[in-house]
Order: structure tokens, then sequence, then C-alpha cells
């Protein structure tokens, strides 16, 4: 009977200590929602996040929703808290553009832009540390690990969550080696699905327990497979479940690009 209560105690704090964590990595994916936003400009749809360094926050996609159109503005689709505390659907118009000229500043490499933006204060978002974003090391190479688990926050084919707007989350890890130096090696491999509107997604891995910026989210791999009869030519594209994401230092160094 001692040994019975012994064991039953023993699967009650075990329990208990497994409630706990899940408790505290339930906030921290919340924390990467948080970050993520949809982008929407000229008919074109992608995910962006946020970024704060120091009192500046950045809004962070890929370069190419901004190349390809002209107009001076873009749409934001976030969640904000209504007077009754409910939270809801917000769509917030931010300049992209000024007198013809970009305001954004993009990576000389790679498709990455990133926008200095104030958003208003009944918006609730949690941006990314810029301390947080994974960068080089000291001797060049990646703090991203090849197997290591990661989240993708984003709008796979422009599809909202629910009707607040919320980005929808998936997990995946990362799938290429090597990653370092990242000076030359700024692409990796992410085993998830991703489709398009994912453009511009941030990737977070959780470091004890907080969320940490590994990269963003570029593109998809597909095999493409091409069929002729004597009625009909057709082409198939089938997503192999292999997104390409620029690492975390490449985000870092685009928002550098903005002066303190």
């Amino acid at each position: 009977m001692l040994l019975l209560r012994k064991m039953t105690g023993l699967a009650l704090m075990i329990l208990s200590l497994c409630s706990g964590w899940q408790g505290q990595a339930e906030e921290a994916l919340v924390e990467c929602l948080q970050s993520a936003c949809r982008v929407t400009h000229e008919g074109q749809s992608a995910t962006a996040f946020f970024v704060r360094r120091g009192k500046e926050v950045f809004l962070v996609t890929a370069a190419h929703l901004f190349e390809k159109s002209t107009k001076p503005e873009c749409q934001m689709i976030l969640r904000g808290r209504d007077s009754s505390g409910v939270v809801g659907r917000r769509e917030i118009v931010v300049a992209v553009r000024k007198d013809g000229q970009p305001l954004w500043k993009k990576h000389a490499n790679e498709d990455v832009a990133a926008l200095r933006v104030e958003i208003p204060s009944e918006i609730e978002m949690n941006p990314v540390r810029f301390d947080r974003i994974m960068k080089a090391s000291s001797s060049g190479d990646s703090e991203v690990k090849l197997g290591q688990t990661v989240w993708l926050p984003g709008y796979p084919a422009q599809l909202e969550a629910n009707a607040a707007g919320w980005p929808v989350l998936r997990q995946g890890m990362i799938a290429s080696y090597p990653l370092s130096p990242v000076a030359t090696i700024r692409t990796m491999l992410v085993d998830i699905r991703s489709f398009g509107g994912d453009s511009g997604a941030p990737i977070f891995t959780l470091i004890k327990g907080t969320p940490h910026l590994a990269g963003m989210i570029v593109g998809m791999h597909r095999q493409t497979d091409h069929t002729t009869s004597a009625f009909e030519d057709r082409t198939v594209h089938t997503p192999l479940g292999l997104a390409i994401a620029l690492q975390g230092n490449v985000v870092a160094q685009t928002i550098a690009l903005f002066q303190h």
C-alpha cells in the first residue's frame, strides 16, 4: 500500500510538471503568433513579422512583395482589442513609398526587406527582440543546428486561422547541412509544409522556452511533371514539403541598414 501511494504521488508530480511545461510552451508559441501578420499589396498576399530594436519597430517580409508594385501603401492585417476587451481583426494601412521612392531597405543579395513602422497602441502584437535573432557567432558560424525543431506562423494560400486574423502555426525542423559559415551559406532547407502566402514568414525555435528567430521563409521546393497526350498538355507541380529559408543573420543585416 505504501509503495502504491508513493507511485501515485510520483505520477501526480510528473503530471503537474508536464502540465506546467505545456503551459509555458503554449505561451512561447503564442508569442510567435503575435509577432506575425499578413500583408497585402496590389492583390498579392504574404506573411510578415515585427522586430523591435530599442524603441524602433520594423516590419520584415519578402522584398518582392514591395518590388512588384508601384503603389505607395500596403495593408497589414493584425489583431486589436476593442473597448470591451475583445480581440478582433484589424487592417492597418502603412506607407511603403514616399514621392515614388521606397521607404523600405532591401538586403543586397537576398529577398528580404525591412520597413520602419509605427503601430497604434490598441494593436496586440509582440515584436521579436533584435537580440533574439539567431546571428553568426564570433567565428562566423550559424547558431541554427541541423535537426533543430522550428515553428512557422504564416498565412498559407492567404488562409487566416480564424475571423480575428491570426496566423496558422506549423512545426518542422532544419533539414539541410552545412549551415556555416553564414557569410556564404545564407539559406537553409526546412522540413515543413509551406505554400504561396508563406513568403516572409518567420521561423522560430525555442531556446530555454523563449522564442528566437532562426530565419525567414522565401520559397519552397516542388516537383514538376509534364504530360502530353493527343488533346492535352498538362503540367503538375507537387510540393515536396521542403521550404527555403534565409538564416536569421540575413534578417539582422537587413535591419542594420537602418541607422540608429
